[in-house]
């Protein structure tokens, strides 16, 4: 019989392992006034279990990314304090359960305001989607402050009757071992999985399924992964806007819709989300309702109930007739040549008569020519001129959620 209470599995930077009772933990903790809307804490344990406190006293989070010195300025300069029950009067609405950020990495942060609601609808179709599965055990790689990781890192585990377990910094390597065999549910992202694949060693993670935030991972990487690993992968796909909207399990190439969310586009193929988990409102420099149906910057392919994600509407690139993702453009590179990481960018000029041209940023060990791209180009696209500029870089810049920040 599960436990009615969350076991905390806690590895701090030097290797030192911990075990708490989210209980306990809560009974430690206060919530003073001046965390009352904000929060940070000395370890992931602490921040976890202030989030669940948070929530039952009916205070309202507001969960920054890492842009926090620009959203705490805005924040303060409106006077957004949290609701509480307590309260005469807030900034917020006073039906706010927790605020939300975009990550900012292609313009101004927004915050998203969510309903009790919306919260827990979302959790309930999460739910369903593992109710088969009897994990015992969710690792959580992502930090909470993003929606992904709070819905499927903080609120989930609980929700499954799981023990959680968190490490401070965590290294490909360390999933092969913290599973403990035990039914496992791994919350993670892309690169994470991409950095798996990369080990050099073959492990059986049959007892383990991955949770992965959007991000393009190709059919075949999915395929290489499940065969080297033995395990399963689902990508789940929303915003932080909408919440959930689709899942995806493992090489599929549709996305299908989260239960209760309804799909549409427009003439464009932009897609219109309804949902239950849609925020209720906005605020960038003002608190706003949020429209709903919502539209959102993502381009698909409908066939029937379900999708095919061609990438958003800034990612696309339009050359010879033919529209593609900047994302698969991105990926092929760092699937080739040796190369471990592509960034490209758009450039864009009025006075181009024709095609888009692109800015390729690589992150390799070995020296990478434009021929070489060019060849590389050419055998997938056949009938597809690319132009563009190269160059070798250091690193590539990004969030904390490991996504790579674009211009």
């Amino acid at each position: 019989m599960k436990s009615t209470d969350t076991n905390i599995i806690y590895i701090n930077n030097q290797g030192e392992r911990k075990n708490y009772l989210l209980s306990q933990l809560k009974d430690k903790i206060s919530l003073v006034e001046k965390d009352a809307a904000t929060f940070d804490a000395p370890d992931k344990p602490t921040l976890f279990s202030m989030l669940h406190k948070a929530i039952d006293a009916g205070v309202t989070p507001i969960l920054f990314d890492h842009k926090m010195k620009t959203i705490a300025e805005r924040v303060e300069s409106l006077g957004i304090t949290a609701y509480d029950k307590a309260a005469l009067s807030s900034s917020l609405p006073r039906d706010a359960y927790a605020v939300f950020f975009t990550s900012g990495t292609t313009g101004v942060p927004t915050g998203a305001i969510k309903r009790e609601q919306n919260i827990q609808g979302e959790l309930d179709a999460l739910t369903k989607l593992f109710k088969d599965e009897a994990f015992e055990r969710v690792i959580v790689t992502v930090p909470f402050i993003h929606i992904y990781g709070f819905l499927s890192g903080v609120m989930l585990p609980q929700r499954l009757g799981c023990e959680v377990l968190f490490k401070e910094e965590y290294w490909p390597q360390d999933l092969l071992k913290l599973h403990e065999d035990k039914k496992t549910l791994v919350v993670t992202t892309p690169v994470y999985l991409k950095s798996l694949l990369r080990l050099r060693r073959d492990h059986d993670l049959g007892n383990v399924l991955f949770l992965s935030s959007t991000g393009l991972l190709l059919e075949d990487e999915i395929q290489q992964f499940q065969d080297k690993y033995n395990s399963r992968i689902y990508q789940l796909f929303g915003s932080t806007e909408t919440g959930g909207i689709a899942v995806k399990k493992g090489t599929q190439t549709l996305w299908e819709p989260l239960e209760g969310v309804h799909i549409s586009q427009n003439h464009e193929g932009v897609m219109i989300v309804n949902s239950p988990y849609l925020s209720t409102h906005l605020f960038e420099e003002k608190v706003f309702l949020m429209p709903r149906p919502y539209m959102t910057t993502d381009i698909i392919e409908r066939e029937g109930n379900a999708f095919r994600l061609l990438g958003r509407l800034n990612d696309i690139i339009k050359i010879s007739g033919k529209r593609i993702s900047i994302l698969e453009l991105e990926a092929l590179l760092e699937k080739h040549l040796g190369i471990k990481e592509a960034l490209i960018s758009i450039m864009r000029d009025s006075k181009r008569l024709k095609d888009e041209a692109l800015h390729i940023d690589l992150v390799s060990k070995a020296k990478v020519e434009k021929e070489d791209i060019s060849a590389l180009f050419k055998e997938h696209y056949p009938a597809i001129n690319f132009d563009f500029k190269l160059e070798m870089v250091d690193e590539i810049a990004k969030n904390s959620m490991g996504k790579k920040v674009r211009q």
